[in-house]
């Protein structure tokens, strides 16, 4: 009997996640809202009306959650997936959350004979849907050998990266990095439209130099289209980045740049752009 695999989190990552890994292994989905789960269930995937009923048929379950409340919200409590998982199960965790919360599910799930593997990825929205993303696995080694057939149908490169808390770890300073560059990207890019210089020539010289950048790429074709819908929204990068400082303040790092760089993206996502994808931050200027 083929292994049975539980994916919870259905939002823009998740749902393009999820159909990845349906395509090779059968599906049992659940969702906040019931609706996110109809191009799976179209595929064939079955619907679970909890996260312990998903978890109680499942050998792996699968998180893809907003943040460490909403995994709290998913995994605890008695419909949570630590009621209905069974002894040998692995859970693996792709949602960005603190790696202390992990632990202390990891913790948790030990207790009931379940192994907690955290597995957060980068790559964007469109890697989720090319099945292109980098996982930074925390987990013992067997249980990452276990699990990476399974993360390889939805990633391209899939790395282990210590024990469990050490993807988050990971996750957290790549993602710190990554919002640093983003936001300078859109300064410069600011910076060179006040002093009357072409999109096009920036474009064409930004790009080509040591200016050049995946954030950079992003920010100037989001401007470009007047696009922002949410691939990576401005309220998970400006999680994240608290996350990152938080982090760095538990190891005694100073964090100076993320620091600053978190108050400032806090001002933006109060502005009213929470919603908005994170290249929004090139309006902070405002238009062109």
């Amino acid at each position: 009997m083929a292994e049975r695999v539980a994916f919870i989190g259905l939002g823009i990552m998740g749902q393009a996640m999820a159909l990845n890994l349906h395509k090779q292994y059968p599906l049992i989905v659940h969702n906040r809202s019931a609706n996110r789960a109809d191009p799976l269930l179209a595929e064939g995937a079955v619907w679970a009306g909890s996260p312990r009923l998903a978890a109680q048929e499942a050998d792996y379950v699968f998180l893809m959650l907003k943040d460490d409340q909403a995994v709290r919200a998913m995994v605890e409590g008695p419909e949570g997936v630590f009621e209905g998982v069974r002894p040998g199960a692995i859970i693996v965790d792709h949602s960005t959350i603190s790696p202390e919360t992990t632990r202390n599910l990891a913790k948790t799930a030990k207790s009931r004979g379940v192994a907690w593997c955290d597995a957060p990825v980068t790559g964007g929205d469109i890697g989720a849907r090319e099945a292109t993303l980098t996982i930074m696995v925390g987990a013992g080694a067997p249980e990452f050998a276990r699990i990476k057939p399974l993360l390889a149908v939805m990633g391209q490169r899939i790395v282990h990266v210590g024990a469990v808390g050490q993807g988050q770890s990971r996750k957290l300073v790549a993602n710190m990095v990554s919002g640093l560059t983003l936001m300078a990207a859109s300064e410069g890019v600011r910076m060179g439209l006040a002093l009357g210089l072409p999109l096009e020539t920036l474009d064409a010289v930004m790009t080509h130099g040591s200016a050049q950048s995946f954030e950079l790429a992003k920010v100037l074709d989001r401007l470009r289209h007047a696009n922002y819908a949410p691939g990576f929204s401005v309220d998970n990068r400006y999680k994240d980045l608290r996350l990152a400082v938080e982090l760095a303040e538990s190891v005694g790092f100073a964090a100076n740049m993320a620091k600053f760089a978190e108050g400032l993206f806090g001002e933006h996502l109060k502005a009213g752009f929470a919603d908005w994808d994170e290249a929004s931050y090139i309006k902070r200027w405002g238009e062109s």
